[in-house]
């Protein structure tokens, strides 16, 4: 294997509407470790002292445990160390475990390549998408927030229907049920996400594909897409455009759309965080 396992890597993040960027990047050439990570906020009202919510300080924890890791280890042993770090970060800073609205949590798609084959592990709604020299493409993942996000998206028609258009009073009207959702987390009702909780770990997908005219990896957040996306659309997008200017273009469109009516979704703009390698 040459020092890196791409001939061209392409990584961007842009900040959406929040305070923060909760989304974080995994480059960890020495191990050929990669991925993104996509924190996300407890609904309670946390700050640490320098003002920092929830969602960042989990996606900066779970990527530096990515980023420091030993070459010779497992994603997966990672990922749950990364977890248990979280639960442990959280009680010392008084959080109440119990309530699960009150977690820090965060999404992750990470791969480790190697020679003939490639390891991933995946939570959340971070995506994992392969392309192969016919031009195929391949999603390793699915976003496990799909069926939560339908959900949430009829009952925010509803109460359009009703008469609330103001997207922050739309928001408001939902926090009850997004604490339900949040509540689903690592269940089998729900779906996995890296919160500290000791289920984490039954929830973490995780898998081995083989490298096999294999020609280019993308991952990214949930922030780069929507659910009607078209994988091959948004792959050839990624190679001609760069991920900087499709991050930016997507991001111009939404504030154009700040009704949220155009597409329907929760935020104005969420954070957009990508990866990708084009492979030797």
């Amino acid at each position: 294997m040459p020092e890196v396992p791409y001939r061209k890597i392409d990584r961007y993040s842009l900040q959406g509407d929040g305070e923060w960027n909760e989304d974080a990047l995994v480059i960890h050439d020495a191990a050929f470790v990669y991925g993104v990570v996509d924190g996300a906020t407890s609904l309670s009202a946390y700050r640490n002292p320098v003002g920092q919510t929830g969602g960042y300080i989990a996606a900066r924890l779970a990527a530096a445990y990515f980023m420091g890791m030993n070459p010779n280890r497992k994603l997966e042993q990672i990922a749950i160390e990364a977890n248990q770090a979280l639960r442990q970060q959280m009680v010392a800073e008084g959080v109440d475990t119990e309530e699960a609205s009150n977690l820090w949590s965060a999404a992750l798609v990470v791969v480790q390549i190697h020679e003939y084959s490639i390891d991933y592990v995946q939570a959340g709604d971070c995506m994992l998408l392969a392309r192969y020299k016919d031009g195929t493409v391949r999603a390793l993942t699915h976003s496990q927030l799909s069926h939560m996000d339908r959900k949430t998206l009829e009952q925010m028609a509803g109460l359009r229907a009703k008469g609330v258009s103001d997207p922050a009073e739309l928001r408001s009207r939902l926090t009850p049920h997004l604490m339900g959702n949040r509540a689903a987390a690592n269940t089998l009702a729900g779906y996995g996400v890296l919160n500290g909780d000791p289920r984490f770990a039954q929830f973490l997908e995780k898998g081995t594909f083989n490298r096999a005219n294999l020609e280019s990896l993308y991952m990214f957040s949930d922030g780069l897409y929507t659910e009607g996306t078209n994988w091959p659309d948004l792959t050839a997008a990624l190679d001609s455009l760069g991920a900087e200017t499709c991050a930016r273009t997507l991001y111009a469109k939404e504030q154009e759309d700040r009704m949220l009516l155009e597409v329907p979704r929760l935020k104005i703009s969420d954070d957009k965080t990508c990866v990708v390698l084009h492979l030797e």
